[in-house]
């Protein structure tokens, strides 16, 4: 039985949140194709500390939120093993695309985003886990469906890269479906984290490493 899922479902969902979320995403977008990539990159930003001050709200409401929201340790290495199932098999199959794009061998760089993406995976998981997939609960009880519509909502955010919404597709179906089982952030943002740091290296071809090694040293 999922240990700490008793409060949050009593709790019933937050539908401002799904709503402020989605809202967010989308102001996002068009601030970054209509006006530019920094004002997106602003906003981001802008919505980043809007919602860490909500969760600051939140958590001065209740600390049993910080539970209700997969920050917990009591459970981690259980669920990073149930992550880990379906991420070592997703890992593997990238590095074997990588082999057939001639993506490969990584870049010493990727080890730098390899050590910070799992901070951002863990802040995509809580938007996703949290404000979109917690609040659709009572909407889609069916285990499947609802990992479906999340990731769906997940992939979305990514529009108008068609390749990495189809990695983010499935992915966000199987984060969710274990998810459900096993409510950890921790754990899902460090596969989350793995995972993509490998699609932007392997499928992208892209070195956000190296944009962050190059800022580093001109400060």
């Amino acid at each position: 039985m999922n240990q700490g899922l008793d409060y949050c479902e009593t709790s019933g969902p937050h539908y401002p949140e799904l709503i402020a979320i989605i809202v967010a995403g989308i102001v996002h977008k068009l601030a970054k194709s209509l006006v530019s990539t920094t004002a997106g990159r602003v906003c981001n930003a802008i919505i980043a500390l809007g919602f860490l001050g909500y969760v600051g709200w939140r958590a001065a409401q209740s600390r049993q939120v910080w539970r209700c929201w997969g920050m917990r340790t009591d459970n981690f290495k259980r669920a990073l093993r149930a992550q880990m199932v379906f991420g070592v098999p997703a890992a593997i199959t990238i590095c074997a695309l990588g082999v057939w794009l001639g993506s490969l061998p990584l870049p010493w760089t990727f080890w730098v985003s390899l050590g910070l993406y799992p901070i951002w995976g863990v802040a995509q998981q809580f938007a996703v886990q949290n404000l979109i997939g917690r609040n659709l609960n009572s909407l889609f009880r069916q285990p499947w469906l609802h990992a479906i519509v999340t990731a769906v909502l997940f992939s979305v955010s990514h529009f108008p890269n068609m390749t990495l919404m189809s990695f983010v597709l499935p992915a966000g179906v199987f984060f969710t479906l274990i998810y459900r089982r096993h409510p950890n952030l921790w754990a899902v943002g460090i596969v989350h984290g793995l995972l993509g740091a490998l699609v932007y290296y392997v499928v992208l071809q892209q070195d956000p490493g190296a944009s962050i090694v190059k800022f580093v040293l001109r400060q």
